[in-house]
């Protein structure tokens, strides 16, 4: 018999960006009011310039992160692809300007593209598809609505598909990997490794979408 941990009997994956079951002031409030909120923190994150500002906006979302108990094992599982881009991006700009110069704008730039996409992950583990969908109703058409609901729910999607391919990869002998993804000599193969069959199978499984999208009712409008 299988055993499982705490965490995984409280409802939780292991998995990035995938809904968690718990009892928090965070699930129970309404899935409207959480995507308002979430758009006005992505919002701040974009307008933010200041590192005081960035450190507000940081404090802000670990607050909303963690009152829905969602744990720290989730949260690096959550931001760790976030980090690493940070760092790729830090590096370009110090490469750029100079160690000096490149320092402070690489390193506003990455946090706020993590704390861009940072309340939309606390969405995501805390809100169910029918209760997003009933939120988005309210303030889009519902055809809008769907397609929003189904791109933001591709991402653990996605998350898992490139952990499967990567694993593939490796073990053909392919030199990917996030300790790879810091030196620039393997960006190549990182590219042709992941890139090129992540955006093979993003094209197959926006055609299922579709189809399915279909049969439910959501073909396109006829032409005049």
């Amino acid at each position: 018999m299988k055993k499982y941990s705490p965490t995984e009997r409280a409802g939780f994956r292991k998995s990035a960006f995938q809904y968690c079951a718990a009892n928090s002031p965070i699930h129970r409030l309404g899935g409207g009011w959480k995507i308002i909120v979430a758009l006005v923190l992505s919002a701040a994150a974009v307008a933010a310039r200041e590192w005081w500002t960035l450190m507000i906006l940081l404090a802000l979302n670990l607050a909303c992160y963690f009152s829905a108990r969602l744990g720290l094992a989730n949260f690096w599982r959550d931001i760790r692809i976030f980090l690493v881009q940070l760092s790729v991006i830090l590096l370009l700009y110090m490469l750029k300007y100079g160690p000096a110069e490149g320092f402070w704008p690489g390193l506003r730039t990455g946090s706020q593209i993590l704390l861009l996409f940072l309340p939309s992950i606390v969405l995501l583990r805390t809100t169910q598809g029918s209760q997003m969908m009933e939120g988005l109703k309210w303030v889009m058409p519902r055809r809008l609505s769907f397609l929003l609901f189904t791109s933001l729910r591709f991402v653990p999607f996605f998350i898992r598909e490139i952990r499967e391919i990567t694993m593939a990869q490796q073990l053909r002998g392919a030199p990917v990997g996030i300790r790879r993804a810091w030196n620039p000599m393997h960006w190549k193969d990182l590219f042709q490794c992941l890139m090129i069959p992540i955006m093979v199978r993003a094209l197959k499984t926006a055609r299922a979408a579709a189809r399915s999208a279909e049969a439910r009712g959501f073909e396109e409008q006829p032409r005049s």
